[in-house]
């Protein structure tokens, strides 16, 4: 009768941790998750915002997109070189871009991104 318990109780597949193991890796993945999820979604922003001044860029001039485009890239918390916006247009079409680096730091992992963030448009 002793030995039936004990076989129950090795077959119940229950461990002494329980689901600790897979809540540790599920935290880890939330936390790396939202890590790049931030830098993702400012660089995504960034590029509508340079899209947007694309799309208008026949009522404002390079000064006025330049100045905005600075604006915006501060209230996202791009770095520095995010500012230095390059403006090149013609009289079919008009190209906006930039250049700028950002570093990817996790523990035991550290990387640094090159973005380039760009928009065009034909008229």
């Amino acid at each position: 009768m002793v030995t039936a318990r004990r076989k129950m109780r090795s077959r119940r597949g229950a461990s002494r941790l329980g689901c600790l193991f897979q809540i540790a890796i599920l935290a880890g993945l939330v936390y790396v998750g939202s890590v790049v999820a931030d830098d993702a979604m400012a660089y995504f922003r960034y590029r509508d915002a340079m899209k947007m001044e694309v799309r208008f860029a026949s009522t404002r001039t390079d000064a006025e997109m330049k100045r905005r485009l600075r604006v915006f890239s501060d209230s996202v918390k791009l770095p520095v070189t995010a500012k230095e916006v390059n403006i090149v247009r013609n009289e079919r079409q008009i190209r906006i871009w930039t250049e700028y680096d950002v570093d990817l730091v996790l523990p035991f992992y550290e990387r640094t991104f090159h973005l380039k963030p760009s928009a065009e448009r034909s008229f």
